[in-house]
């Protein structure tokens, strides 16, 4: 009887440890239930967020593309614009030079003094100007410069040292007096000859002075005063115009259709 109890208090400590572990199995089944519905819950809500993200960022991408799209429009429309405003610039700096190289003619015609290095400035000008190297402006200030002493040329008087190639050939030494641009004579050393620069048809000519006697002293006369050897006083020269030359006494500045007075030191 002792030992039958004994057997049932002992099959009953089983059940309870065997319920207390099944007890103790189920609450960490429910525990680790638990744990993978956080886990899913988790992963989901990530999933969730991940997509927001993604669509977030597509957007963005979508976004800098039809950026990238205007960006693409407006930089091609600035390289047409450039391109227009380049080739304008091209063909005004073309016409430009064609402009200055026209000049060339016109001082190449002009009072025969230094026009070969006016003629020579205005068409490296030109050159320079259509090659690129210079900008319109800085061609422009070259010639301004050139007309500027075109110009400054008409109100000053020069006497100078030189050697006059005569239409016969020779190769005179003398003296040469300009006044402004109307008028320049020559006299050689040995005083000889004579010569005053003419304007005809054919442009301008030394013409030598033979007859009348009173042109020549007239002139050596001009020559003497220009040099600062003569006492100042007013002389006649011929002027170089179109029409014969008429020696007429005039003021002290004064331009007449045949000549010109002078009075004072050349400059």
């Amino acid at each position: 009887m002792s030992f039958a109890q004994e057997t049932v208090d002992g099959i009953r400590r089983e059940i309870k440890s065997v319920e207390a572990e099944t007890a103790r199995e189920k609450s960490l089944h429910e525990a680790e239930k638990k744990r993978h519905a956080d886990f899913v819950e988790s992963s989901r809500q990530k999933v969730l967020s991940l997509n927001d993200q993604n669509r977030a960022l597509k957007a963005e991408i979508d976004s800098l593309h039809k950026e990238l799209g205007r960006l693409a429009d407006a930089r091609n429309n600035a390289a047409a614009g450039t391109r227009w405003y380049e080739a304008r610039k091209l063909k005004y700096r073309l016409n430009l030079a064609d402009v200055i190289d026209s000049l060339a003619p016109f001082l190449e015609a002009d009072f025969p003094y230094k026009t070969d290095e006016a003629v020579a400035s205005v068409r490296e000008t030109a050159s320079q100007l259509r090659k690129g190297i210079i900008a319109p402006d800085d061609a422009l200030g070259r010639v301004f410069e050139v007309l500027g002493e075109r110009i400054r040329l008409g109100y000053t008087t020069e006497a100078w040292d030189g050697f006059l190639k005569t239409p016969d050939g020779r190769s005179v030494s003398g003296t040469f007096f300009r006044y402004g641009a109307v008028a320049s004579i020559f006299v050689s050393n040995d005083g000889e000859d004579v010569f005053w620069l003419s304007n005809g048809k054919n442009g301008y000519s030394w013409n030598y002075v033979k007859e009348p006697l009173s042109l020549r002293t007239d002139i050596k006369d001009a020559m003497k005063v220009a040099q600062g050897k003569g006492a100042p006083h007013l002389v006649t020269i011929p002027i170089a115009g179109p029409s014969v030359m008429i020696p007429v006494k005039s003021g002290l500045v004064e331009r007449h259709s045949g000549s010109v007075s002078v009075k004072g030191n050349a400059k």
